[in-house]
């Protein structure tokens, strides 16, 4: 269950394949982590801009970054997100794919001058900027695929346990219930109906049988944030900045799972079944960012800022579905599909629940050299305490106490973690050359996950500018490998995804309006007025 988002997806944290302790953790990051788009500049240089502004991306990173901006700009950054994630379980290798035209980033930022009322008057504020600017934060977009043959257990091992001692009549809708409408559970007996078996349990482990069991998780959506900003650059020296940032987020998940019988049962006529579950997330968040950039010297810029959490109001849309065939059977004569009850309900069920998500505050410290003139050396340091991810909720289809136990385990799994950026860039005017690298580091408690997960981004990019014009082109490349399991009894799967990033944008700068009496003035060095008349008599 990769693909779940730990602290946001609540009710697939309950009913999942495993349970919510278990869950994919690393996608409880995407809600926050910033790791995916930004303008072709910024991308290009890995991210690392915390001392080096002028870039509509720095708006919800270091919002001082906007101060740095001498001129009124537009811009407009499409991509191209290209996914692959490799997977190994129990000996097979599956690999999988998913691409997305995306809108990276847009935005516009207007300066104005500081008026002095003694024109000698060269301290001081000079300038003050405010912006507007949309960046993609996260990109949902993947398709993954895990497939492999068991001949030990069953994902309907563990719905029999969690089903054992419940009466049948007192079974939770979407797993145990569904599958015991289904026929894939049935009651021991002299059990008073409420202990079980399951169909595939008698040909696993020593019963000669196996299964191949294959697990497709797609997701669409993205994250993005409207950030607005307002900087003011001091004396060419500091330059300060704030951002009131509005987050959107859109998550869709279908998750397919199936287990084939890889034998013949002539006891139950099983076959096979396939369990999906459905996850709509919507919702919507606010966040505000303050940060500096002081010029030491000449060649030397650093910079820090701080990224309030981010404060969001969820919804989920959950459901679950299964269906199981059968050759003939006790069950179904003739065999056939089950897919729904004896009334003709769908086997699985649905609902909706609201909740509040907190995300982890961010720090940030960078520094940045100027090399003659024409290059930049940059690194940043970020500072994220992912293990104060707080749900909060008081809709009453949540299980009471699911919040603090929630939390409980999101404290245990999650810890603090280091990421670095760094970012170069060379000009040969009209061309720019830049490369970069971050490291994302491990998120996750290893003694309590048992895996880690470190994230490597490389990075290259190449601009021009002409006159008023600027095209810039970056590419970059994510790298990191996971680990999962399809449920508790079920070996490890391992996932190594590939995510190719390729931005383009386009921007283009406005002049900063004169004042009118240097207009007027530029007018008559450009046109002189007439020669005085001739003297009187001439």
């Amino acid at each position: 269950m990769r693909r779940f988002l730990y602290a946001a997806c609540l009710f697939s944290a309950i009913y999942p394949l495993k349970t919510y302790a278990q869950v994919g953790e690393s996608d409880a990051l995407r809600y926050s982590q910033d790791i995916l788009g930004g303008t072709a500049r910024f991308s290009a240089m890995g991210g690392a801009f915390a001392a080096v502004g002028g870039d509509m991306s720095t708006f919800g990173y270091n919002p001082a970054g906007i101060a740095v901006f001498t001129k009124n700009q537009i811009e407009f950054t499409p991509g191209i997100v290209i996914q692959s994630t490799t997977s190994n379980y129990n000996g097979t290798s599956t690999t999988s794919s998913a691409n997305a035209a995306t809108v990276q980033s847009v935005g516009f930022v207007a300066t104005g001058k500081v008026r002095k009322k003694d024109k000698d008057d060269v301290g001081g504020w000079k300038s003050y900027n405010i912006g507007f600017a949309y960046n993609r934060m996260n990109n949902f977009n993947d398709n993954v695929t895990i497939q492999g043959v068991n001949s030990k257990s069953s994902f309907l091992d563990d719905i029999t346990a969690q089903a054992n001692g419940t009466n049948f009549n007192n079974l939770e809708p979407y797993k145990t219930g569904a599958a015991f409408n289904a026929y894939l559970l049935d009651t021991i007996a002299g059990s008073n109906g409420s202990q079980y078996y399951n169909v595939i349990a008698p040909y696993l482990n020593g019963g000669g049988g196996s299964i191949l069991q294959t697990e497709n998780i797609l997701t669409t959506g993205s994250m993005g944030e409207s950030d607005i900003t307002f900087g003011g650059n001091y004396n060419d020296k500091l330059f300060i900045g704030a951002t009131i940032g509005i987050v959107d987020v859109n998550y869709n998940l279908t998750n397919t799972y199936t287990e084939q019988a890889r034998y013949n049962d002539a006891t139950y006529g099983f076959n096979n079944y396939t369990y999906q579950q459905s996850l709509s997330t919507t919702g919507a968040g606010y966040n505000f960012k303050v940060g500096f950039i002081y010029r030491l010297m000449d060649w030397l810029r650093i910079g820090g800022a701080i990224n309030s959490p981010t404060f969001f109001s969820m919804t989920d849309n959950y459901s679950t579905n299964w269906v199981a065939n059968y050759t003939s059977s006790p069950y179904i004569p003739g065999g056939g599909q089950i897919s729904t009850d004896a009334y003709g309900n769908i086997l699985g069920s649905q609902n909706s629940y609201n909740y509040n998500l907190t995300t982890p505050l961010k720090a940030i410290a960078g520094a940045a050299v100027i090399i003659n003139n024409q290059g930049i050396l940059s690194a940043d340091y970020e500072y994220v305490n992912y293990s104060s991810i707080n749900m909060s909720s008081a809709d009453p289809n949540l299980p009471v106490g699911y919040a603090s136990s929630l939390n409980t385990a999101i404290s245990q799994d999650f810890i603090q973690a280091n990421n670095l950026r760094f970012g170069f860039e060379w000009q040969l005017y009209p061309v720019s050359f830049r490369a970069g690298y971050a490291i994302y580091g491990n998120p996750y408690n290893e003694g309590s996950v048992g895996f880690s997960s470190i994230r490597n981004t490389y990075s290259a990019g190449i601009g021009l500018k002409i006159n008023n014009v600027a095209l810039d082109f970056a590419y970059t490349l994510m790298q990191y490998s996971e680990s999962t399991q399809l449920y508790s009894e079920a070996n490890p799967a391992t996932l190594k995804t590939n995510i190719t990033n390729l931005i383009f944008t386009m921007a283009y700068t406005f002049d900063t309006p004169k004042h009118r009496a240097q207009h007027k003035e530029r007018y008559y060095n450009t046109y002189p007025p007439p020669p005085p008349p001739p003297p009187v008599g001439y």
